[in-house]
């Protein structure tokens, strides 16, 4: 399974790192609704200033637009066949890698139709995002790091002309984030093959699985934030300038809000999770993901009931994501119902 979030604890001041630590679910929630505290990096760096000078806060709304329902709803029908088409293909003799195999495909194709990207251009564009995605958590002007700025100044360049604004993190985040996050929740099914065969027994289930997999098997361990204002936040006293550590992963295994939080259960009401936001700071994307979620788990737990992990699973965490470097699977025999 995957590393375990620290156990959520009273907010304290951590003065190795200069920073406020807060992980309780009640803590974590009154950070995210209080317009006090502003997203930054994990260095301080102010985030939102970046976003107003390049324009990307301003086009929020309209990327919230481009993301809606309707929109979600048409690109339904496009994923569901990627979907199976890859699935397809998929070796069931030897052990395959979930994450290379399946997620990464399926996210590729939904980037690019989402994004209005040609079919001539989807491979040197996946190239490109996974470089961008390479960098995070690289050591400052290591090639890794470099290469990464080279490849997201590619994407802008593509992007800069196109009619969906802010493509370049939206296809990086669809094509590569979100795979990552897919396999993260696989791995959880895998991992419980009781409640993933709970969910194949009854499909009814998949909207309160795909938040309780969310909750459980989240992609973002920390978000990174900075006082404005001088405010107080529980047990925290937090002053104007001092930088706060929002723990998510530990918020969202609070007893305190979620009953035994380190059982898996797919019939759980999680919809109050903490993982991909809340409010004014949630994902701009979550109805893509959840959509995503939905489509991709449960073609993958009609269709191979008796898959298992076939290996060592190798871990990458960073300051900003944790995730299965690969998903190495038996996937055993089709289903034929």
């Amino acid at each position: 399974m995957s590393p375990q979030p620290t156990a959520p604890h009273t907010p304290y001041f951590d003065p190795a790192l200069d920073v406020w630590v807060l992980s309780r679910y009640a803590d974590v929630l009154a950070a995210f609704r209080d317009p006090r505290l502003r997203t930054v990096s994990i260095s301080g760096k102010d985030q939102m200033d970046v976003r107003d000078d390049s324009g990307r806060l301003a086009a929020r709304v309209a990327m919230q637009e481009s993301l809606s329902h309707p929109k979600v709803a048409e690109w339904q029908n496009h994923f569901e066949a990627v979907v199976a088409g890859v699935l397809a293909g998929l070796a069931t003799n030897r052990p395959v890698d979930l994450l290379r195999d399946f997620a990464q495909p399926c996210c590729l194709a939904l980037a690019a139709r989402i994004t209005g990207v040609e079919s001539s251009g989807i491979a040197r564009l996946g190239a490109l995002s996974a470089a961008a995605f390479g960098g995070t958590g690289a050591a400052e002007g290591s090639e890794t790091q470099i290469r990464a700025v080279e490849a997201t100044a590619e994407l802008n360049r593509y992007f800069a002309t196109a009619a969906f604004r802010m493509g370049e993190p939206t296809f990086v985040g669809t094509a590569q984030t979100m795979a990552r996050l897919l396999a993260n929740g696989w791995l959880a099914l895998l991992c419980h093959p009781v409640e993933r065969q709970r969910l194949r027994a009854q499909p009814q289930l998949m909207p309160t699985a795909v938040e309780e997999l969310l909750r459980y098997a989240g992609i973002v361990p920390t978000l990174y934030r900075r006082a404005y204002e001088p405010l107080e936040i529980g047990d925290a006293s937090i002053a104007e300038g001092q930088r706060v550590h929002l723990k998510i992963a530990s918020a969202n295994r609070d007893p305190e809000q979620f009953p035994e939080p380190d059982r898996l259960d797919v019939g759980r009401h999680a919809v109050n999770h903490l993982a991909l936001g809340i409010g004014r700071n949630s994902c701009v994307g979550n109805l893509v993901i959840r959509m995503a979620s939905s489509v991709a788990t449960g073609a993958l737990v009609r269709t191979f009931p008796q898959a298992q992990i076939a290996g060592e699973v190798d871990w990458r965490t960073t300051s900003s994501f944790c995730w299965p470097a690969s998903l190495p699977t038996l996937l055993g025999p089709r289903s034929a119902g």
